[in-house]
């Protein structure tokens, strides 16, 4: 079966589940089935290669790995060119997870997922994800807040809402207007543990949306298209929106870990 793979999108974040759902497991929060249920989803089995002496091997070996390491701190990193705070520099654990847009830390271990899609998008799409696991020194964890993150957020949103209307997205991303005006609805669709800081799930929660409307502002209207020049002013009016987001999502994810700190 022949597959494509994807870096992080703005869909399902699964280091970010996977770091809040195991991390609710090794506390006590959540059942080890649960953890690995809601890190997995619709998702094939979750595959993980590159644990100390074991081969290809089911997910839930990471959770009793990272248990018998006595592991209590999942953290998710989300590195990005030009900016892979979180890593340990110069390994081959920062180099995969600079590329995938994702990983975990706990333990002395480094977890990214190789995430593939298998069919086309017209029809029923399996995904398989394959966690690549690595020995890491971890690095100091990025002292974030979700106060902070917020702000930062809500600074970027309004810089964003003049660029947009700058750029005029709306008239040729129809979509974006809709999906713009849902930023103070909540949908409901959050998979986090019951007792998750709430301040940070509302953050989650505006950033996913905003990482939507992202998603949908990078990418041409069908049929239309726009001069390279133009390409690079869009993606330049965005970036700090883009930062902040996934900023935001690394606090949001990280609150119940930063509390621990």
């Amino acid at each position: 079966m022949s597959g494509q793979s994807c870096a992080a999108g703005p869909d399902r974040l699964r280091s970010g589940l996977f770091a809040v759902w195991v991390s609710a497991w090794l506390e006590g929060r959540a059942s080890y089935d649960e953890a690995v249920a809601r890190v997995t989803g619709a998702d094939e089995p979750h595959r993980v290669v590159g644990l100390p002496g074991a081969g290809d091997v089911p997910l839930g070996w990471a959770l009793s790995e990272l248990r018998s390491r006595a592991g209590r701190e999942v953290r998710l990193v989300l590195p990005a060119a030009g900016d892979p705070r979180g890593l340990p520099v110069g390994t081959d654990f920062a180099a995969a997870a600079l590329e995938a847009g994702e990983a975990v830390l706990c333990a002395g271990l480094g977890l990214v997922p190789d995430i593939t899609l298998h069919g086309s998008q017209h029809d029923s799409q399996a995904v398989t994800v394959t966690w690549h696991a690595y020995e890491v020194a971890a690095p100091r964890p990025d002292p974030l807040s979700v106060a902070e993150a917020e702000h930062d957020l809500t600074s970027a949103l309004r810089e964003a809402a003049r660029a947009l209307a700058e750029l005029d997205v709306a008239s040729w991303r129809p979509e974006i207007a809709e999906a713009v005006a849902s930023l103070r609805q909540n949908d409901g669709k959050l998979e986090l543990p019951a007792g998750h800081d709430p301040r940070a799930t509302r953050l989650l929660a505006q950033a996913d949306r905003l990482a939507r409307v992202l998603d949908l502002a990078d990418n041409d209207a069908p049929g239309g298209s726009i001069t390279s020049q133009e390409a690079r002013h869009r993606a330049e009016l965005l970036r700090p929106l883009a930062i902040a987001v996934r900023r935001a999502r690394l606090a949001a994810y990280n609150a119940e870990s930063a509390h621990r700190c």
